[in-house]
């Protein structure tokens, strides 16, 4: 149950802010002030007041003015709250009472006041504070008209007065700054500036690279400090009498910040501002140094350019070889430059105060003083020339331009005497030029009028053009140019861009006299007079056209150097992912092969197993054609005669791809054989066909041509000298754009439907081709067929007859053999063990080249070494010779889904290429055990 007196509390102490609360919490009873429901109304109605408004008040009740304040005013009593609660004025505000004291006491004779920004140094953070504040005192009247007590309702400025203040310093600084136009000036504006402003900065001041410190006291313990652009605030040393601007103590601490310098990395010099001893931390004060920093900055680099104009101008007077001088309203010289005394010799201190006709040819003197009156009347005189006498008596010709400046003609004259010696040297020899460029007949050149009509004609215009002197002159140039050029409007464009620009250049086809097109380099320059106004074009026209055609053959060279760079490329990405496939499709060939051995007499299973065995062979197919493009499959090499090899399958072919796309053949009485591996060639020309009844789907003929072709030298086809068979089948179907001829040999790249082909017929006959030394090419264009060609290197022998393949028979083991295989694919090595052992035979295993070496001398009973080719750290080669290390002439096998070479010296070794069954295995260790 709530007592009376904590109602009676809440309604003397209202609401729920913290000084409320404080209040009913406080033991007043305690106090000089007593319990408060025996408080005066003239107090507990101000209190209520003061206690549920937002503004920031304080209350003082008793003789001693007993201190009350709200929640608004504790920021404003920092560390002193909350125990000044109720404790007397004086003691609350000890260090500014005497500051009011005079105000208090007003107040209590029953007087308000009012104080607007009123500076306070208030110790309520630990220390002296600069403070400003807004505030009224009035008098709270008690019953017996009595002042009992005041209210201060307060408003405390101190943001806003600083920053108002340094807001005014940065913009003092800007003005005072825009006024200098020298260090000094700009040492004086800063100082002047930093001056308004001594409360928030005492003391400023400024070093500059190169100058002394200003002023020159406050280098004392400053300069070793070198700040950054965002500045510090540095501790002052102690035992310096720093000035303490406004206030009546030193400053103990500094900003020193580094003056920017445009365009270098190195600063300009250091600012140094004594910062308020009145003021503690303060984060904005660095951002308003490093503005005033960046104004000294811009002043300084303004100041700079300025002394550099000004040099660059006594420079420019002192150096230049040009003379320049100053001529006030009757032609007297004020002042002349140096370069005067080089060119004409006279001192200056002769020339200066004397009439410019005293200096000048007799002849030139009238027309002169004619050009200053129109030079005074604010017409620049522009290449305008007479002509001086040197200390030596001879004449110089000075080309003069001149302006007006403060009614004084200012003008700089160029000694111009040799280019007129020059000229009239060159007007002597113009009939010299003249023959000179009768007589070049490499390059047409020729004169043309305004209008484009031919004015002269050289020697070599007639030759390249064709036409004789009388034939054209007077003639439009246009009608050198072709006919769709001129109704393009080229002639005109390429006189008004003459005429506009000065010079025309192109590159375009042009017509000679007969008609006979040329590949033309052309120049038009306009020809213009001494006042600049154009008086013709002179044209100059270079034959081209063997240039033309030499840039496109090596354009076309480049494009055949980039496919066939591409196709290596492919070539090579091709053939390492045939070779990994070849090794999972052994794994899957010879686990089939296991598999139909252990399976029960099943017919339905035997069909699922053959049509599996059927997929492998076929993927086996896929990477002998990848690796046919790569080039690198294993070839059988015999020399085979082609004739003979279409003769045989040409039956078999015509049956198999229909009537509607007869097959002919035309061959010459006798071929020679070629070098090739027979079965890969019946393939290729398989494919070729196929592909010609494929692109014929309406049906037509296929025409199967040889012809001897003789290389003499390395041509466009990469074919090194020597003799071949260029074997063709053309169809007469829709043929291909060029695009896709380009791209027809890309392996996967096909124009069939999905499912319809692998796209990698042609890729394969192509790197077959090149595997052979000979080449590969097509022929094309859109509705007008394909022509398939072959060269096959020709060889001096007869060719061999191939004999029949016998069906492949798994050959029984005649003894129990131990035999190592190594091989780095684990499903590879795990179903050549399975095959062996299938075999009769004892294998030891390894998974690499160094593993097997370690293999075989731990057991000195192994009778045979199967290893892979492609291993890394040691191939199949090198295990085989370090093997020949330990036991020489150790019978091996090595297996290889690559057609690379590999041979050892002197040493016979079995070829085995991947995938093989297990009959291929067991032939090729009868054979090796057999030797």
């Amino acid at each position: 149950m709530v007592s009376v007196t904590d109602i009676e509390l809440a309604d003397i102490f209202p609401g729920s802010s913290e000084m409320a609360q404080r209040m009913r919490e406080t033991d007043w009873a305690g106090t000089a002030l007593g319990d408060p429901t025996h408080w005066p109304d003239a107090l507990r109605i101000p209190l209520k007041i003061m206690l549920t408004s937002r503004f920031e008040m304080w209350l003082g009740w008793g003789p001693d003015l007993h201190f009350f304040y709200n929640d608004a005013y504790i920021p404003t009593l920092g560390i002193k709250h909350p125990h000044m609660l109720g404790r007397p004025l004086k003691q609350v505000w000890a260090e500014v009472y005497d500051d009011v004291a005079d105000q208090v006491a007003r107040v209590r004779s029953g007087e308000a006041t009012w104080n607007k920004a009123l500076l306070l140094i208030l110790e309520r953070s630990g220390y002296p504070e600069e403070t400003y504040h807004s505030f009224s005192y009035s008098p709270l009247f008690a019953g017996d008209d009595t002042v009992g007590g005041l209210l201060c309702v307060v408003t405390e400025e101190t943001g806003r007065i600083i920053s108002e203040r340094r807001l005014e310093t940065l913009r003092q600084l800007g003005l005072k700054l825009s006024t200098a136009t020298d260090k000094p000036s700009l040492l004086t504006a800063v100082h002047s500036a930093f001056a308004t402003n001594e409360r928030d900065f005492p003391f400023a001041a400024l070093r500059l690279e190169g100058e002394q410190t200003e002023p020159a006291w406050a280098t004392a313990g400053l300069n070793d400090v070198t700040p950054d652009s965002h500045g510090l605030i540095v501790d002052l040393p102690s035992g310096i009498d720093w000035p303490t601007g406004a206030w009546d103590r030193r400053p103990t601490k500094a900003i020193a910040i580094a003056i920017p310098q445009f365009g270098a990395e190195q600063s300009a010099g250091t600012l140094f501002l004594g910062l308020n001893p009145y003021r503690g931390d303060d984060p904005d004060i660095l951002n308003m140094a490093q503005l005033a920093a960046s104004q000294i900055g811009a002043a300084l680099a303004h100041i700079v350019a300025l002394s550099n104009e000004r040099r660059r101008a006594d420079r420019i007077w002192s150096v230049s070889r040009d003379i320049m001088v100053v001529v006030d309203v009757e032609g007297r010289f004020v002042s002349v430059s140096p370069s005067w005394t080089r060119i004409l010799g006279h001192a200056p201190e002769d020339v200066i105060g004397r009439h410019f006709s005293d200096f000048m040819h007799p002849d030139d003197v009238a027309p002169s003083n004619s050009a200053l009156s129109r030079a005074l009347s604010d017409q620049d005189l522009n290449n305008y020339e007479n002509r001086f006498r040197a200390i030596d008596g001879t004449y110089h010709r000075i080309e003069w331009h001149t302006t007006l400046e403060h009614g004084q003609v200012y003008a700089y004259g160029r000694d111009v005497t040799d280019r007129r010696q020059v000229e009239a040297a060159l007007n002597e020899s113009e009939e010299q030029f003249r023959h000179l460029v009768q007589g070049v007949t490499d390059y047409a050149i020729y004169m043309l009028d305004l209008d484009g009509h031919v004015s002269s004609w050289n020697e070599g215009a007639r030759r390249i053009k064709g036409y004789e002197p009388e034939e054209i002159m007077g003639q439009h140039f246009s009608q050198f140019y072709t006919e769709e050029d001129r109704a393009n409007g080229e002639p005109v464009r390429a006189l008004e861009t003459a005429r506009t620009e000065g010079r025309f250049l192109a590159e375009g086809w042009r017509v000679r006299k007969n008609g006979e097109r040329f590949r033309a380099s052309v120049v038009l320059d306009a020809i213009r007079d001494d006042e600049g106004r154009p008086i013709g074009f002179a044209k100059i026209t270079r034959d081209v056209t063997e240039r033309e055609i030499s840039q496109r053959e090596l354009e076309a060279a480049r494009e055949a150097l980039f496919q066939s760079q591409k196709m290596e490329a492919i070539g090579q990405l091709t053939g390492g992912v045939a070779h990994d496939f070849n090794n999972l499709l052994m794994a899957v060939m010879s686990s089939l092969d296991l598999l139909r051995k252990r399976l029960p007499d099943d017919p339905t299973l035997h069909r699922l197993l053959d049509n599996a065995k059927e997929g492998a062979q076929r993927g086996a197919t896929l990477t002998q054609r990848m690796l046919a493009f790569a080039r690198r499959q294993d070839l059988n090499l015999d020399c085979v005669d082609v004739v003979q090899l279409l003769s045989g399958m040409n039956d078999l072919v015509q049956r198999s791809i229909g009537p509607e796309w007869p097959i002919s053949t035309r061959f010459p009485l006798k071929l020679p054989a070629v070098r090739a591996d027979a079965n890969q060639l019946e393939m290729a020309l398989l494919n070729l066909i196929v592909n010609a009844r494929d692109a014929s789907p309406d049906g037509g003929p296929i025409v199967i041509s040889a012809t001897c072709e003789q290389v003499e030298k390395r041509s466009s086809r990469e074919l090194a000298p020597g003799t071949y068979l260029r074997l063709a089948v053309k169809d007469s179907g829709t043929g291909m754009d060029a695009e896709t001829l380009r791209r027809a040999t890309e392996p996967f790249f096909t124009t069939k439907g999905v499912g319809k082909g692998t796209g990698l017929g042609l890729p394969m006959v192509h790197g077959m081709a090149k595997q052979l030394g000979g080449t590969f090419e097509l022929q094309s264009a859109v509705r007008k067929g394909t022509s398939a060609i072959l060269w096959l290197p020709i060889v001096g022998v007869e060719p061999v007859k191939v004999a029949p393949e016998l069906p492949q028979v798994v050959p029984q083991a005649e003894c129990r053999l131990k035999i190592l295989v190594a091989d780095d694919d684990a499903l590879v090595l795990m179903n050549t063990v399975a095959l062996l052992e299938d075999l009769g035979h004892d294998v030891v295993e390894a998974y690499s080249g160094r593993d097997a070496l370690a293999r075989f001398k731990e057991h000195q009973d192994i009778d045979l070494v199967i290893t892979d080719q492609a291993m890394p750290n040691m191939t199949g080669t090198e295990l085989i010779a370090a093997i020949d290390q330990v036991r020489a002439g150790m019978p091996a096998i090595i297996a290889s889904g690559y057609g690379d070479d590999i041979n050892l010296q002197g040493r016979d070794v079995e070829r085995l290429g991947k995938p093989f069954d297990q009959a291929q295995l067991a032939r090729a260790i009868s054979r090796v055990m057999d030797r």
